[in-house]
Protein backbone atom coordinates (compact mmCIF):
# COMPACT_ATOMS: atom_id res chain seq x y z
CA UNK A 1 0.00 0.00 0.00
CA UNK A 2 1.12 3.45 -0.78
CA UNK A 3 1.33 6.44 2.11
CA UNK A 4 1.24 10.02 1.16
CA UNK A 5 2.54 12.57 3.07
CA UNK A 6 1.96 16.84 3.23
CA UNK A 7 3.68 18.59 4.76
CA UNK A 8 6.02 22.07 4.42
CA UNK A 9 9.28 22.29 3.58
CA UNK A 10 12.14 24.83 2.88
CA UNK A 11 13.11 24.55 -1.47
CA UNK A 12 16.31 26.53 -0.76
CA UNK A 13 18.77 26.13 2.91
CA UNK A 14 18.60 29.30 3.20
CA UNK A 15 15.23 30.53 2.44
CA UNK A 16 12.49 31.09 4.98
CA UNK A 17 10.12 30.59 2.26
CA UNK A 18 7.79 27.46 2.87
CA UNK A 19 6.43 25.15 0.30
CA UNK A 20 3.95 22.40 0.09
CA UNK A 21 5.50 19.46 -0.82
CA UNK A 22 2.96 16.35 -1.72
CA UNK A 23 5.02 13.24 -1.27
CA UNK A 24 3.94 9.58 -2.16
CA UNK A 25 5.75 6.48 -1.31
CA UNK A 26 5.18 2.90 -3.04
CA UNK A 27 5.10 -0.28 -0.82
CA UNK A 28 9.70 -0.26 -1.39
CA UNK A 29 9.24 3.20 0.04
CA UNK A 30 10.57 4.85 -3.40
CA UNK A 31 8.68 7.90 -4.56
CA UNK A 32 5.79 6.97 -6.50
CA UNK A 33 3.87 10.24 -6.84
CA UNK A 34 5.64 14.24 -5.73
CA UNK A 35 5.09 17.30 -6.56
CA UNK A 36 5.87 21.39 -4.90
CA UNK A 37 3.46 23.38 -4.63
CA UNK A 38 3.37 27.36 -3.75
CA UNK A 39 1.54 28.32 -0.70
CA UNK A 40 0.49 32.07 -2.09
CA UNK A 41 -2.75 32.58 -3.91
CA UNK A 42 -3.65 30.89 -7.12
CA UNK A 43 -6.34 31.66 -9.76
CA UNK A 44 -5.86 27.83 -10.85
CA UNK A 45 -9.69 26.56 -11.40
CA UNK A 46 -11.19 29.76 -10.32
CA UNK A 47 -14.75 30.59 -12.39
CA UNK A 48 -14.74 34.11 -13.08
CA UNK A 49 -17.18 36.71 -15.09
CA UNK A 50 -14.26 37.96 -17.88
CA UNK A 51 -14.72 40.53 -20.06
CA UNK A 52 -13.04 40.36 -23.46
CA UNK A 53 -10.40 43.42 -23.72
CA UNK A 54 -8.94 42.34 -27.14
CA UNK A 55 -9.37 39.48 -29.91
CA UNK A 56 -6.09 38.53 -31.76
CA UNK A 57 -7.15 36.14 -34.78
CA UNK A 58 -3.10 35.77 -36.12
CA UNK A 59 -2.70 33.49 -32.79
CA UNK A 60 -6.41 32.57 -32.76
CA UNK A 61 -6.85 33.95 -28.78
CA UNK A 62 -8.72 36.72 -26.74
CA UNK A 63 -7.40 37.95 -23.77
CA UNK A 64 -9.99 38.63 -20.96
CA UNK A 65 -9.87 40.76 -18.32
CA UNK A 66 -11.24 38.87 -14.66
CA UNK A 67 -10.42 41.94 -12.53
CA UNK A 68 -8.83 45.40 -12.55
CA UNK A 69 -5.34 44.12 -12.51
CA UNK A 70 -5.86 40.65 -13.61
CA UNK A 71 -6.02 39.69 -17.75
CA UNK A 72 -6.17 35.87 -18.82
CA UNK A 73 -5.24 34.59 -22.41
CA UNK A 74 -8.19 32.70 -24.04
CA UNK A 75 -7.63 29.90 -26.98
CA UNK A 76 -9.79 30.75 -29.51
CA UNK A 77 -11.01 26.66 -29.79
CA UNK A 78 -11.39 26.64 -25.98
CA UNK A 79 -14.71 28.76 -26.89
CA UNK A 80 -17.08 25.83 -27.43
CA UNK A 81 -20.93 26.56 -25.96
CA UNK A 82 -19.73 29.96 -24.21
CA UNK A 83 -22.29 31.21 -21.53
CA UNK A 84 -22.30 34.96 -21.78
CA UNK A 85 -22.86 37.29 -19.57
CA UNK A 86 -23.52 39.77 -21.66
CA UNK A 87 -23.62 40.11 -25.51
CA UNK A 88 -22.28 43.67 -26.96
CA UNK A 89 -23.96 42.39 -30.62
CA UNK A 90 -26.03 39.97 -32.59
CA UNK A 91 -23.20 38.37 -34.10
CA UNK A 92 -22.48 34.59 -32.49
CA UNK A 93 -18.92 34.90 -32.62
CA UNK A 94 -16.96 36.76 -30.02
CA UNK A 95 -16.70 40.49 -29.97
CA UNK A 96 -14.57 42.98 -27.60
CA UNK A 97 -16.54 43.91 -24.66
CA UNK A 98 -19.10 40.80 -24.64
CA UNK A 99 -18.98 39.32 -20.78
CA UNK A 100 -18.40 35.45 -20.46
CA UNK A 101 -18.27 32.75 -18.16
CA UNK A 102 -14.41 31.36 -17.82
CA UNK A 103 -12.08 29.06 -15.73
CA UNK A 104 -8.60 29.03 -15.13
CA UNK A 105 -6.63 26.57 -16.80
CA UNK A 106 -3.27 27.38 -16.20
CA UNK A 107 -1.30 30.07 -13.43
CA UNK A 108 0.66 32.41 -14.81
CA UNK A 109 4.14 31.39 -16.28
CA UNK A 110 7.18 33.64 -16.19
CA UNK A 111 5.92 36.93 -18.23
CA UNK A 112 2.98 34.79 -19.54
CA UNK A 113 -0.56 35.55 -18.61
CA UNK A 114 -2.86 32.97 -16.85
CA UNK A 115 -4.89 30.47 -19.27
CA UNK A 116 -8.43 29.86 -19.52
CA UNK A 117 -11.36 28.24 -20.89
CA UNK A 118 -14.84 28.70 -21.86
CA UNK A 119 -15.20 24.95 -21.10
CA UNK A 120 -16.62 24.39 -17.51
CA UNK A 121 -14.99 21.79 -15.19
CA UNK A 122 -16.62 20.71 -11.90
CA UNK A 123 -15.01 17.89 -9.69
CA UNK A 124 -16.88 15.61 -7.46
CA UNK A 125 -15.82 13.44 -5.16
CA UNK A 126 -16.75 10.33 -7.39
CA UNK A 127 -17.87 11.91 -10.83
CA UNK A 128 -16.03 15.35 -12.97
CA UNK A 129 -18.69 17.94 -14.75
CA UNK A 130 -17.49 19.27 -17.83
CA UNK A 131 -19.28 21.53 -20.56
CA UNK A 132 -16.73 20.65 -23.33
CA UNK A 133 -18.04 17.06 -23.81
CA UNK A 134 -22.39 16.59 -23.42
CA UNK A 135 -21.68 13.24 -22.89
CA UNK A 136 -22.19 10.74 -19.85
CA UNK A 137 -19.54 8.27 -19.54
CA UNK A 138 -18.25 5.65 -16.90
CA UNK A 139 -14.22 5.38 -16.07
CA UNK A 140 -12.54 2.15 -18.35
CA UNK A 141 -11.78 0.38 -15.22
CA UNK A 142 -15.22 0.14 -14.00
CA UNK A 143 -16.54 -3.02 -16.02
CA UNK A 144 -18.98 -5.64 -15.50
CA UNK A 145 -22.23 -5.46 -13.16
CA UNK A 146 -20.73 -1.96 -11.75
CA UNK A 147 -20.63 -0.52 -14.93
CA UNK A 148 -24.22 -1.58 -16.06
CA UNK A 149 -25.46 -0.13 -12.42
CA UNK A 150 -23.53 3.23 -13.07
CA UNK A 151 -25.00 3.47 -16.48
CA UNK A 152 -28.63 3.43 -15.12
CA UNK A 153 -27.93 6.04 -12.47
CA UNK A 154 -26.43 8.25 -15.08
CA UNK A 155 -29.63 7.79 -18.00
CA UNK A 156 -31.36 9.54 -14.99
CA UNK A 157 -29.64 12.84 -15.58
CA UNK A 158 -29.20 12.82 -19.51
CA UNK A 159 -31.85 15.10 -20.23
CA UNK A 160 -30.74 17.27 -17.22
CA UNK A 161 -27.41 17.62 -19.14
CA UNK A 162 -28.89 18.07 -22.35
CA UNK A 163 -31.17 20.84 -20.84
CA UNK A 164 -28.16 22.98 -19.50
CA UNK A 165 -25.64 21.75 -21.43
CA UNK A 166 -22.88 19.78 -19.82
CA UNK A 167 -21.80 15.99 -19.88
CA UNK A 168 -20.73 14.03 -16.92
CA UNK A 169 -17.79 10.94 -16.02
CA UNK A 170 -17.74 8.62 -13.39
CA UNK A 171 -14.49 8.54 -11.39
CA UNK A 172 -12.88 5.01 -11.14
CA UNK A 173 -12.86 6.04 -6.47
CA UNK A 174 -16.70 5.53 -7.50
CA UNK A 175 -16.45 1.86 -7.05
CA UNK A 176 -15.70 2.33 -3.18
CA UNK A 177 -18.64 4.66 -2.71
CA UNK A 178 -22.04 3.10 -1.65
CA UNK A 179 -25.08 3.75 -3.94
CA UNK A 180 -26.55 6.50 -1.93
CA UNK A 181 -23.13 8.44 -1.38
CA UNK A 182 -22.39 8.21 -5.38
CA UNK A 183 -26.08 9.40 -6.61
CA UNK A 184 -25.83 12.19 -4.25
CA UNK A 185 -22.49 13.23 -5.13
CA UNK A 186 -23.76 13.41 -8.53
CA UNK A 187 -26.93 15.54 -7.80
CA UNK A 188 -24.76 17.85 -5.80
CA UNK A 189 -22.18 18.49 -8.45
CA UNK A 190 -25.16 18.82 -11.11
CA UNK A 191 -26.90 21.47 -8.54
CA UNK A 192 -23.60 23.28 -7.71
CA UNK A 193 -23.41 24.02 -11.83
CA UNK A 194 -26.96 24.68 -12.27
CA UNK A 195 -26.53 27.16 -9.70
CA UNK A 196 -23.72 28.76 -10.80
CA UNK A 197 -25.36 29.26 -14.35
CA UNK A 198 -28.56 30.90 -13.06
CA UNK A 199 -26.54 32.79 -10.62
CA UNK A 200 -23.76 34.09 -13.84
CA UNK A 201 -26.54 35.92 -16.05
CA UNK A 202 -26.95 38.27 -13.45
CA UNK A 203 -23.48 39.48 -12.12
CA UNK A 204 -21.08 41.84 -13.92
CA UNK A 205 -17.45 41.46 -14.77
CA UNK A 206 -14.82 40.91 -12.47
CA UNK A 207 -17.31 38.54 -10.51
CA UNK A 208 -16.23 35.61 -8.76
CA UNK A 209 -18.28 32.81 -9.25
CA UNK A 210 -16.33 29.77 -7.52
CA UNK A 211 -13.01 30.71 -5.33
CA UNK A 212 -10.52 28.66 -7.03
CA UNK A 213 -9.53 25.53 -4.41
CA UNK A 214 -5.75 24.99 -3.33
CA UNK A 215 -4.21 23.06 -6.34
CA UNK A 216 -2.93 20.30 -3.68
CA UNK A 217 -6.37 19.62 -2.98
CA UNK A 218 -7.51 19.03 -6.58
CA UNK A 219 -4.61 16.71 -6.49
CA UNK A 220 -5.93 14.54 -3.87
CA UNK A 221 -9.14 14.71 -5.48
CA UNK A 222 -7.66 11.99 -8.28
CA UNK A 223 -5.55 10.11 -5.77
CA UNK A 224 -7.01 6.49 -6.07
CA UNK A 225 -7.94 5.38 -2.62
CA UNK A 226 -7.70 1.62 -2.59
CA UNK A 227 -4.19 1.69 -2.82
CA UNK A 228 -3.65 4.17 -0.26
CA UNK A 229 -3.10 3.22 3.61
CA UNK A 230 -2.66 6.84 5.01
CA UNK A 231 -2.51 10.68 4.23
CA UNK A 232 -0.12 12.07 6.83
CA UNK A 233 0.55 15.70 7.64
CA UNK A 234 2.14 17.29 10.63
CA UNK A 235 0.30 20.90 11.00
CA UNK A 236 -3.23 20.77 12.14
CA UNK A 237 -4.43 23.59 9.67
CA UNK A 238 -3.22 21.20 6.54
CA UNK A 239 -5.26 18.62 8.34
CA UNK A 240 -8.79 20.71 8.78
CA UNK A 241 -8.00 21.99 5.40
CA UNK A 242 -8.07 18.41 3.54
CA UNK A 243 -11.29 17.69 6.13
CA UNK A 244 -12.96 20.94 5.14
CA UNK A 245 -12.94 20.48 1.64
CA UNK A 246 -12.66 16.91 1.50
CA UNK A 247 -14.69 15.57 4.30
CA UNK A 248 -14.72 11.61 2.79
CA UNK A 249 -10.96 11.21 3.03
CA UNK A 250 -11.84 11.70 7.18
CA UNK A 251 -14.55 9.95 7.10
CA UNK A 252 -12.73 6.80 5.80
CA UNK A 253 -9.84 7.51 8.54
CA UNK A 254 -7.60 7.92 5.59
CA UNK A 255 -6.04 11.16 7.42
CA UNK A 256 -3.64 11.08 10.20
CA UNK A 257 -2.03 14.10 12.16
CA UNK A 258 2.09 13.16 12.12
CA UNK A 259 3.26 14.68 15.64
CA UNK A 260 6.84 13.88 16.21
CA UNK A 261 8.55 16.84 17.56
CA UNK A 262 11.99 15.12 16.83
CA UNK A 263 11.54 13.95 13.20
CA UNK A 264 9.42 16.13 10.74
CA UNK A 265 7.38 14.42 7.73
CA UNK A 266 9.88 16.00 5.38
CA UNK A 267 13.11 14.06 7.21
CA UNK A 268 11.12 10.75 8.00
CA UNK A 269 10.04 11.01 3.63
CA UNK A 270 13.87 12.24 2.72
CA UNK A 271 12.62 15.26 1.09
CA UNK A 272 15.84 17.15 0.55
CA UNK A 273 17.80 13.60 -0.97
CA UNK A 274 14.96 12.80 -3.28
CA UNK A 275 14.60 16.47 -4.48
CA UNK A 276 18.29 17.13 -5.05
CA UNK A 277 18.34 13.97 -7.11
CA UNK A 278 15.07 15.37 -9.34
CA UNK A 279 17.00 18.55 -9.77
CA UNK A 280 19.76 16.62 -11.69
CA UNK A 281 19.90 16.12 -15.50
CA UNK A 282 21.34 12.64 -15.06
CA UNK A 283 19.16 9.82 -14.23
CA UNK A 284 21.30 6.33 -13.03
CA UNK A 285 19.49 2.82 -13.53
CA UNK A 286 20.36 -0.04 -11.51
CA UNK A 287 22.01 -1.72 -14.48
CA UNK A 288 24.76 1.38 -14.52
CA UNK A 289 23.00 2.89 -17.21
CA UNK A 290 21.43 6.45 -17.36
CA UNK A 291 19.15 8.60 -18.58
CA UNK A 292 20.00 12.38 -19.52
CA UNK A 293 16.69 14.98 -19.54
CA UNK A 294 17.05 18.23 -20.63
CA UNK A 295 13.99 20.30 -20.28
CA UNK A 296 13.86 23.36 -22.79
CA UNK A 297 12.01 25.99 -23.71
CA UNK A 298 9.53 24.27 -25.72
CA UNK A 299 10.35 20.53 -25.45
CA UNK A 300 12.29 17.65 -23.40
CA UNK A 301 14.43 15.73 -24.56
CA UNK A 302 15.30 12.42 -22.85
CA UNK A 303 18.54 10.40 -24.11
CA UNK A 304 19.27 6.84 -22.82
CA UNK A 305 22.72 6.40 -22.37
CA UNK A 306 24.28 2.22 -22.06
CA UNK A 307 26.48 4.24 -19.34
CA UNK A 308 28.88 2.06 -17.39
CA UNK A 309 26.90 -1.52 -18.85
CA UNK A 310 29.12 -2.19 -21.75
CA UNK A 311 27.26 -5.04 -23.17
CA UNK A 312 26.70 -4.74 -26.88
CA UNK A 313 24.23 -7.53 -27.23
CA UNK A 314 21.03 -6.62 -28.81
CA UNK A 315 18.93 -8.73 -25.40
CA UNK A 316 20.81 -6.92 -23.28
CA UNK A 317 20.28 -3.37 -25.21
CA UNK A 318 16.74 -4.01 -24.91
CA UNK A 319 16.76 -4.88 -20.82
CA UNK A 320 18.79 -1.44 -20.70
CA UNK A 321 15.38 0.59 -22.88
CA UNK A 322 13.12 -1.32 -20.99
CA UNK A 323 14.57 -0.11 -17.62
CA UNK A 324 15.24 3.51 -19.04
CA UNK A 325 11.68 3.17 -20.21
CA UNK A 326 9.84 2.33 -16.72
CA UNK A 327 12.27 5.20 -15.06
CA UNK A 328 11.36 8.13 -18.18
CA UNK A 329 7.48 7.43 -17.36
CA UNK A 330 8.21 7.69 -13.37
CA UNK A 331 10.68 11.12 -14.00
CA UNK A 332 7.82 12.47 -16.40
CA UNK A 333 5.30 12.22 -12.85
CA UNK A 334 7.69 13.37 -10.36
CA UNK A 335 9.41 16.19 -12.47
CA UNK A 336 5.83 16.83 -14.06
CA UNK A 337 7.16 17.37 -17.14
CA UNK A 338 4.48 18.29 -20.07
CA UNK A 339 4.36 19.30 -23.34
CA UNK A 340 6.63 17.68 -26.38
CA UNK A 341 8.97 15.15 -24.89
CA UNK A 342 11.02 13.00 -27.32
CA UNK A 343 13.48 9.70 -25.85
CA UNK A 344 16.15 8.71 -28.04
CA UNK A 345 16.25 4.86 -26.90
CA UNK A 346 19.82 3.13 -27.38
CA UNK A 347 18.94 2.11 -31.28
CA UNK A 348 17.88 -2.04 -31.84
CA UNK A 349 17.82 -3.21 -34.95
CA UNK A 350 14.95 -5.78 -34.12
CA UNK A 351 11.70 -4.21 -34.98
CA UNK A 352 10.73 -7.16 -32.45
CA UNK A 353 12.31 -5.56 -29.65
CA UNK A 354 11.33 -2.12 -30.87
CA UNK A 355 7.67 -2.84 -30.65
CA UNK A 356 7.86 -4.40 -27.40
CA UNK A 357 10.03 -1.77 -26.28
CA UNK A 358 7.06 1.19 -27.30
CA UNK A 359 4.51 -1.24 -26.02
CA UNK A 360 6.36 -1.16 -22.86
CA UNK A 361 6.42 2.90 -22.11
CA UNK A 362 2.77 2.68 -23.45
CA UNK A 363 1.95 0.71 -20.42
CA UNK A 364 4.12 2.63 -18.24
CA UNK A 365 2.62 6.17 -19.23
CA UNK A 366 -0.84 4.84 -18.76
CA UNK A 367 -0.41 5.04 -15.19
CA UNK A 368 -0.24 8.77 -15.05
CA UNK A 369 -2.67 10.35 -13.73
CA UNK A 370 -2.09 13.45 -15.73
CA UNK A 371 -2.93 12.56 -19.39
CA UNK A 372 0.00 11.13 -21.08
CA UNK A 373 -0.02 9.86 -24.81
CA UNK A 374 2.19 7.92 -27.28
CA UNK A 375 2.40 9.71 -30.32
CA UNK A 376 4.73 7.90 -32.73
CA UNK A 377 8.46 7.04 -33.81
CA UNK A 378 10.11 9.44 -35.79
CA UNK A 379 12.24 8.93 -38.73
CA UNK A 380 15.20 9.19 -36.81
CA UNK A 381 13.99 7.06 -34.42
CA UNK A 382 13.00 8.79 -31.66
CA UNK A 383 9.97 8.13 -29.12
CA UNK A 384 7.57 11.06 -29.04
CA UNK A 385 5.43 11.89 -25.99
CA UNK A 386 2.83 14.70 -24.91
CA UNK A 387 1.65 15.35 -21.54
CA UNK A 388 -1.18 17.87 -20.27
CA UNK A 389 0.21 20.66 -18.12
CA UNK A 390 -1.51 20.77 -15.17
CA UNK A 391 0.17 22.86 -12.86
CA UNK A 392 3.94 24.17 -13.13
CA UNK A 393 6.74 21.78 -13.91
CA UNK A 394 9.40 21.45 -10.69
CA UNK A 395 11.84 23.19 -12.47
CA UNK A 396 9.88 25.77 -13.26
CA UNK A 397 8.36 25.86 -9.26
CA UNK A 398 12.54 26.25 -8.20
CA UNK A 399 13.82 28.68 -11.14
Amino acid sequence: MNRLAITRVSVYEKSNKKHLAYIMLDEKREFADFQIFHEEETLLNGIYVGRVENIVTNIKGAFIRISPKQICYLPLEDLKAPIYVKKQSAHKTLCMGDEIVIQVIKDAVKTKEPVCSAKLTMSGKYCVLTTDNTSFGISKKITGANHLKMSQYLNEYIDTGAQHGFGLIIRTNALEAKEEELRTDIEETITRFVKLKEKAVHLCAYSVLEKPKAPFLQKLKSIDLSVLDGIYMDEEDIFNEIAEHLPYLKEKGLLKLYQDEKVSLGTLYNFRGSLDKLIEKRVWLKSGANIIIEQLETMTVIDVNSGKNNSKKEEAVLEINKEAAVEIARQLRLRNISGMILVDFINMKSKKYMDELITLLKEQIKKDPVPCDFIDVTKLGLAELTRKKTYKSLKELLQ
